[in-house]
């Protein structure tokens, strides 16, 4: 065989060797292999609005318990971090209220009620991610408006108080999230003047509130 013939045969093997070689190379995916979910991230900072059921006690002096419901709403934004699978920040909200009380009051001898007007929060913010939720706990300091009228006579004052509270958060669109909260706060009380009589009142009350949110 002349040397011409054998370079021709060598040339003509080496394209069939240089594919055999990139063949037994290549990993090919395997089927059955289960699919990674995505894993969400949640660190960043997001806005939403809520609705709520509320249910008040007001420990009015001098009257009968004044018990109380209505329904809440509001807007809510924070910001979030995260490592690992703890997420922490911070958040703030604000709202209305439509929760009205009433009562009976002992030194008068007319009834008395109460109003929620307005609220807010700051509050710290951790939880545990299991994506696609967040379990969540939440506390801080708390600012309700009340207003108080007995005989005809009405007053009005902000209270301060602190508020906790838990819920589970899930992101049901990219970049959207929902959540289902259980708040507990308790207010410090105030002095309302009611025409001749004075009445000191704080309460505490509990909430559930549901909400929508966009993560930025």
């Amino acid at each position: 065989m002349s040397v011409r013939r054998v370079m021709m045969v060598a040339m003509a093997l080496v394209p069939l060797a240089a594919t055999a070689a990139l063949s037994a190379d290549a990993v090919l995916p395997d089927p059955s292999a289960p699919i990674a979910p995505d894993v969400y991230t949640w660190s960043g900072p997001y806005a939403g609005g809520f609705v709520g059921y509320n249910f008040a006690n007001f420990d009015t002096k001098g009257a009968a318990s004044i018990d109380g419901e209505g329904a809440v709403g509001g807007v809510y934004a924070g910001y979030n971090l995260q490592t690992d699978r703890l997420v922490y920040g911070a958040e703030i909200d604000a709202g209305a209220s439509d929760v009205d009380a009433g009562g009976f009051n002992y030194a008068t001898g007319v009834p008395i009620s109460a109003n929620s007007t307005a609220f807010g929060s700051l509050r710290a913010r951790v939880g545990i991610a299991m994506d696609p939720i967040l379990l969540f706990a939440t506390g801080g300091v708390a600012l309700s408006n009340q207003k108080m009228s007995l005989g005809g006579f009405e007053d009005d004052n902000t209270h301060v108080g602190f508020t906790v509270g838990a819920g589970v958060e899930a992101q049901v669109a990219k970049g959207v999230t929902s959540r289902v909260e259980y708040r507990y706060s308790d207010f410090d009380s105030k002095n309302y003047d009611l025409g001749n009589v004075s009445v000191s009142s704080g309460f505490d009350e509990h909430s559930i509130r549901a909400g929508l949110a966009l993560k930025f």
